[in-house]
This record gives C-alpha cells, structure tokens and sequence, in this order.
C-alpha cells in the first residue's frame, strides 16, 4: 500500500474529514473561527442552501486533488496542486456567498444540531453537484 507524502499533511489540516457524515470544515484557512455560533435561528434554509452547494464543490475538489496529491512523487508538484486545491475550496466558498469564516461556523452549528444536521442532509440532497 502506498504511503501519503508528507506534503499531504497540510491538505488534511485544511479540510478535515469528519467521522460525522463526512463534513468537509475549511478550519485551517480561518485558523481560529472562535468560540460562539450563531443562534440556529439564523441558519434557515436560506444559507442552508448556498453552504450546501459550498460543501458539495468543497468536497468535489478535496476529492479530486487529495488523489492528485497522493498519486504525486514530487514534493513540489504535491505542495503546487495542495496551494491550487486551497485556492480552488477558497473560491467555492466565496461563489456561494459565504466567507471562510461562515462556512466553518454553519459547519460547526450543524455538526452539534442533530435537527438542524437531518434539514441540512434535506437541503444537500436537493443540491445540484455543480458539474
């Protein structure tokens, strides 16, 4: 089986897997989002769905270039499509309205509301991969 170089590492740190249906938080871009969340009140359907279509181009791309990046035998190449990976989840996120910073808060707010997790998953669901 083939090992992940070491220049994977910093790919992973930006965008942890979670166990937790497989949420793709872009954390490390927003080193710190802070402490609070925002009240679930303000997470209706109407930034449901710009984060739902954030998550799935955010997880498209992940997907894509982690495999890029795992099959690369050169640091700098791996270190190259980890930066264009970044940029590319960066600019998914922004084209659906959100900041880094949104993101991993609705993220985080999701991820500890068993409701507000099954109307997300409602809203995923309905959304479109963009292709």
């Amino acid at each position: 089986m083939k090992s992940i170089p070491m220049s994977l590492k910093p790919l992973r740190v930006l965008v942890l897997i979670t166990s937790v249906m497989g949420f793709v938080p872009l954390a490390a871009l927003n080193a710190q989002v802070g402490e609070s969340q925002p009240p679930q009140e303000e997470l209706s359907g109407d930034i449901l769905e710009p984060f739902a279509g954030a998550y799935k181009e955010v997880s498209q791309i992940h997907t894509t270039y982690e495999q890029r990046i795992i099959q690369s035998n050169d640091s700098a190449q791996a270190d190259a499509l980890q930066q264009e990976a970044n940029q590319k989840m960066t600019q998914a996120v922004a084209d659906h309205g959100l900041t880094i910073k949104d993101y991993n808060t609705i993220f985080k707010t999701i991820q500890n509301d068993p409701a507000l997790k099954e109307q997300f998953m409602t809203v995923l669901n309905r959304t479109p991969s963009k292709g």
